[in-house]
């Protein structure tokens, strides 16, 4: 850290300790623990230790969103300090040509890695389609990366935005010396590599690691999975059920899957079953899809995965949809039939309203709320103490000073999922929780002297409180 950063922490530790241990209130403070640097903590979070649900192999079961392939090799090779070095890179803008965008600047965590418009603003002009989600990238339908599925190889996909002049615009010459000026590039390519040698083919690979670690194995349809769905309700049995018969043919959980059945080819998929990506809509007379690198395949577009499908608004590659309801009303009436209408029949679905909502509540079903708050894809470069949140209600931290237990209460009638990050005056992460509830004690025997901030994430609210230990 800077010994700017340094000395503000220090001063504004003693103003802090001589206006008798006042809590500021938390809209009228802001401190900037973090600067240029990126606030790790000191063991790497874990990205190698992620699991494929038992229902992804079983392949012979009906279980509606049907399990399809998955590239099983993609998490079994994952590292932690690649990963923590993918993470940095990430969200840092010295890989831009000006420096003014990174990869998380148009996928954002809270969005699943999408973004809540059509199109990005590039460095010129609008992008031409509109960022796709980032999780399960690593694992699930690689039959083609980008919209138009012109690449086929998560390595060449990443070097696309990175180095087209209207996205990232990075020249990986320039961006080495960049990285090599740091003060933590060094150190962190050591780690992840054994030397601190910058390479293009390094900063690719770590950037692979880190989207490959983006897996959402924690929705409600997988905890369901296990018990046959014993716990949906009945509407959202009717939407598992209609989805099963209506959409699984293209969309599944892993690769293709063609009648519940997983597709094994020798050849490129979109060769042998081109009629699984058509999405219905009329001929774009600016985008022709998979046409635009084969003439043979215009206005098909890649099939993205649909968990978290609740949270990546807008829809399709040109973002016309605004909400699920929308893309359901599409393909239940408003199908524009072409050479590819196979699977989809004439017209659309015809879905009535009881069907619609129940697909839409199913849809739901897919997400994993625990992905988008979870600290180890979130920016380290981001101020945890910024002001510029909907502060959570009720919130309260006693004792303060701490004596033996300090307790954080605040309210919760949803029963919303909490995240808690516990962050000390260096700016490193000491602890991360996740749980339900509206109270979490803090044992001052696990921390030593000092003062510490403690960030509170639930939904859109987030509010942060200081805690000092004797």
């Amino acid at each position: 850290m800077k010994k700017l950063s340094t000395i503000s922490l220090i001063l504004m530790s003693l103003v802090f300790v001589l206006s008798n241990f006042t809590i500021p209130e938390i809209n009228s403070f802001v401190m900037t623990v973090v600067g240029e640097e990126p606030v790790l903590p000191d063991d790497p979070f874990t990205y190698d230790d992620a699991e494929f649900p038992e229902h992804l192999f079983n392949l012979d079961e009906e279980i509606g969103y049907s399990g399809g392939g998955r590239d099983t090799f993609a998490l079994s090779v994952l590292d932690n300090d690649k990963a923590t070095l993918g993470r940095v890179l990430f969200y840092d803008k010295k890989l831009s040509a000006i420096e003014d965008i990174s990869c998380g600047s148009c996928h954002l965590q809270e969005l699943s890695f999408a973004e809540n418009k059509s199109f990005s603003e590039g460095v010129n002009s609008e992008t031409k389609r509109n960022s796709m989600q980032l999780n399960d990238l690593g694992w699930s339908n690689a039959d083609g990366f980008t919209w138009d599925m012109r690449e086929t190889d998560l390595h060449e996909m990443i070097i696309l935005p990175l180095t087209d002049e209207n996205e990232i615009g990075a020249n990986i010459e320039d961006v080495k010396i960049k990285l090599e000026q740091t003060n933590y590039y060094p150190e962190l390519f050591g780690n992840a590599y054994g030397d601190s040698q910058i390479t293009e083919e390094r900063i690719v690979d770590a950037l692979v690691q880190f989207i490959t670690s983006m897996t959402t194995f924690n929705s409600r349809f997988d905890q369901q999975v296990v018990s046959n769905f014993s716990d949906f309700t009945d509407q959202e049995k009717l939407g598992l059920d209609l989805f099963s018969f209506n959409c699984s043919t293209c969309h599944s959980q892993g690769s293709h899957t063609l009648f519940g059945e997983e597709i094994f080819v020798e050849d490129d998929i979109l060769n042998v079953f081109p009629f699984i990506f058509t999405n219905g809509l009329p001929e774009d007379p600016d985008d022709a899809g998979a046409g635009e690198w084969n003439e043979n395949f215009n206005n098909l577009f890649k099939v993205p995965t649909l968990r978290n499908i609740e949270l990546t608004a807008p829809y399709m590659h040109d973002g016309r949809f605004n909400t699920l309801e929308e893309v359901i009303d599409h393909y239940s009436e408003e199908v524009v039939e072409n050479e590819w209408s196979v699977f989809i029949p004439p017209g659309g679905f015809a879905f009535n309203d009881i069907e619609k909502e129940a697909l839409l509540v199913f849809l739901e079903t897919l997400t994993d709320d625990t992905f988008i708050s979870n600290p180890r894809w979130s920016d380290p470069f981001a101020n945890p103490l910024s002001n510029n949140n909907i502060p959570i209600a009720e919130l309260k931290l006693s004792p303060n000073p701490t004596s033996d237990v300090a307790t954080i209460s605040f309210a919760n009638r949803d029963n919303s999922l909490v995240s808690i990050n516990i962050i000390n005056s260096a700016g490193q992460l000491l602890r991360h929780d996740q749980f339900v509830g509206s109270e979490y004690r803090i044992e001052k025997g696990n921390f030593s002297p000092g003062i510490y901030t403690i960030q509170l994430i639930m939904g859109d609210q987030k509010s942060i409180q200081r805690l000092i230990v004797h």
